[in-house]
């Protein structure tokens, strides 16, 4: 039996979530100050016509800001040099608008503005400087539904040179707030949105499942997996427009942002964080093609080792995402017969209303899980991690950087390189 293992949370952010809401943008940069540094991607928020309208509500309303606009995956080398730029000035607040990259760009940019060195001197595992903390207060706001970087306390840099993928982190790295606005992820293309989409799943599946997971998140990783689930396949395929559906996967990716950081990751990320190191994959891309051979292993692993905590949460989300869930209020509204009578049937006919399930339960809802994933794998067809030039030096020199985080399953370098020449 599982028990409410000891927790804290160090904070979230101030979170406006709903369609529309970024049209309330300005009055939240203005609530920090006068002085905002905008961070924004290439093209997207541009070509939507959506900088335009905000730069013109900026305006209006007397904000001085400077916008700078960033390409690829955050690099020392970018950040250090708007650092610098930057401190001679005065920011109020840093605001970043774009995908998990940017937001990350703007998180980094907000710590590096209060600190002094290199970004390189604070990274995880390279650096050997621990951050203090200190940064100009940030705003972040996702255009795409993945990453859940508006609801992490970390900022990750990329350095292909070295080919490593290293974490900016501190409790206090968390934005302070977080607008996400569902609208924003319309014009997402189908590639995009598949990979965005697989990634918000797999934080969710591999927190949900992590050996630091608790009682504390599961309701809140469960109903987003849910939402998740019911708007993932149609989004890719035939409603992109759906706004409803776009909202579905905003909440699933800002939960997953909460859920990892509280209960960290599993092998899937493992070993994505090293292949986008070495070389250009996009990362939701990674989590994608990684996501279903990795958990096969997993759940085969939990099985062997009989580890029933683990075969318990992957059945929770086998049976939530084949709606084989047991729920009285949907087989009473089915039949029509009374509540009452209703849990009485659910009571002696299925195990997860009564509370009863066993090893076969687990292993069939394990099933159910693995049997959902390979849907997706083979409905969305994400492209081979060669077409991003991935070469068999590259898959040597991943496994050799990979590992399982907090996995209920530790997967072997030989397992790993069975994955890779798959997905390769």
């Amino acid at each position: 039996m599982e028990t409410i293992n000891d927790f804290n949370f160090p904070g979230l952010p101030k979170i406006v979530f709903g369609a529309g809401t970024f049209s309330g943008l300005p009055e939240i940069i203005h609530s920090y100050g006068r002085h905002a540094l905008i961070v924004i991607g290439g093209e997207s928020l541009v070509k939507s016509g959506r900088w335009n309208v905000l730069a013109k509500q900026l305006n209006q309303t007397g904000l001085q800001y400077k916008a700078v606009s960033v390409w690829g995956e955050p690099t020392t080398k970018t950040i250090d040099a708007i650092a610098s730029e930057f401190r001679k000035t005065p920011v109020n607040v840093v605001v970043a608008i774009g995908g998990g990259s940017v937001i990350d760009y703007g998180k980094a940019i907000a710590a590096m503005l209060a600190e002094d060195g290199t970004l390189r001197d604070y990274l995880e595992g390279v650096g050997t400087k621990k951050p203090s903390g200190a940064k100009v207060p940030f705003i972040a706001v996702p255009t795409t539904a993945g990453t859940g970087s508006e609801a992490t306390k970390n900022a990750v840099v990329c350095d292909r040179k070295e080919g490593y993928k290293k974490s900016l982190r501190h409790d206090a790295y968390m934005p302070d707030a977080a607008l996400v606005d569902p609208e924003l992820t319309l014009t997402m293309p189908r590639l995009l949105t598949i990979s965005c989409g697989l990634d918000a799943v797999s934080q969710l599946i591999e927190s949900y499942t992590s050996t630091k997971a608790d009682a504390s998140l599961d309701s809140l990783a469960l109903k987003a997996l849910s939402g998740a689930s019911e708007g993932l396949l149609p989004l890719c395929l035939d409603r992109g427009n759906d706004i409803s559906l776009r909202g579905k996967m905003s909440y699933a990716a800002l939960v997953s942002g909460i859920t990892l950081s509280r209960a960290g990751l599993g092998a899937v990320h493992g070993i994505a964080g090293p292949l986008g190191g070495l070389f250009p994959v996009p990362h939701g891309v990674a989590c994608g093609k990684l996501l279903f051979p990795v958990m096969t292993f997993v759940v085969k692993k939990i099985i062997d080792e009989k580890n029933l905590v683990a075969q318990k949460r992957f059945a929770d989300i086998g049976r939530l995402l084949t709606d084989d869930a047991g729920s009285e209020d949907i087989l009473c509204r089915k039949t029509q017969i009374s509540k009452t009578k209703c849990i009485e049937i659910c009571k002696s006919n299925n195990p997860a209303a009564s509370g009863g399930y066993n090893n076969e339960d687990y292993t069939r809802g394990c099933k159910q899980f693995l049997d959902v994933l390979n849907k997706w794998t083979r409905t969305l067809k994400l492209p081979q991690l060669s077409y991003f030039g991935m070469t068999a030096a590259d898959m040597a020199k991943a496994i050799s950087l990979s590992d399982s985080k907090n996995s209920p399953a530790i997967l072997s370098k030989e397992e790993m390189k069975v994955i890779l020449e798959i997905i390769r």
